[in-house]
Formats: structure tokens, sequence, C-alpha cells
């Protein structure tokens, strides 16, 4: 799925192979595509899907990739670095939510291994880009 540039496409299919829906937005923050709310199920490209996964491991992958897309889809600073921090900061935080639940529910050694050192490299990474954003205030805008 393409998530930087062009359209993105992507069909959601259910432990039977069944089509659920698709889901397509240009870039990533977007307020189309897959959008989740407590209740209300999954929506896919307007299409409501016809069953939320059961197992209690993909229904934590979900709500992870749903929070870390909600942390990521903040408005734009116009500074490539300032923004480069904040959402590779975010996105470091949805990858050690994944990891969090790959430990909880996985079962392969090696795998979680894996999933212990992404939580050690990025929680390190995410302090390096926070203490960057300390030492660099985002610049208010100049007003003409």
């Amino acid at each position: 799925m393409a998530l930087f540039a062009g359209t993105a496409v992507a069909q959601q299919t259910n432990p039977q192979g069944q089509t659920l829906g698709t889901m397509s937005g240009q870039g990533m923050g977007q307020d189309q595509g897959m959008t989740h709310g407590q209740g209300q199920g999954m929506h896919l490209g307007g299409q409501r899907a016809q069953t939320m996964p059961k197992d209690p491991a993909s229904r934590a992958y979900m709500e992870g990739m749903r929070k870390m897309n909600s942390d990521m889809r903040k408005p734009m600073t116009g500074d490539a670095d300032q923004d480069f921090a904040r959402m590779m900061a975010a996105h470091h935080q949805g990858a050690i939510d994944m990891a969090r639940v790959e430990l909880q529910y996985g079962k392969d050694p090696d795998l979680k291994a894996m999933a212990q050192k992404v939580i050690d490299d990025q929680t390190k990474e995410i302090q390096e880009l926070q203490d960057w954003l300390k030492q660099h205030p985002a610049k208010q805008a100049v007003k003409k």
C-alpha cells in the first residue's frame, strides 16, 4: 500500500478471504480511507466493513494503527525538521505499540526478541527526537 505519494488502495478481507471493503486516499493524513470509532465498526472508503476482528491481538494492532495515524495527522509546521521529528516520534510510538502486542500475544521467541529490541531502540529514538524538539523550538510564522 502506498502511503506517501499517489493514490493508496487496499482491500480488507476477513479470515475466510472475503473482501470487506476498499480503502483509498491521497497520501497520508487525508480524512479519506479507514476510520474506526467505538461501536461504529470499521469504515473503508465510505463502506462499512461486515466484521471486525474478534481476536484480541488483531484488535490491538488495529487500535495501535488508528492511534498512530491520528497522532501523525497533526498540522504541518512548514519546517521540514520540526515536522520530521514530530511525525517520526509518533511513528516510532506506533511501532512500540505494535511490539507490545507481539510481546503480549505472540508465541515465536525470535519475533518476541525482535519486538523487545524495537521497544528498546525506538524508545531511545523517541527520546532523542523529543530532546531535539526541546533544543529547537518551532519558530512562529512571520505575519506580513
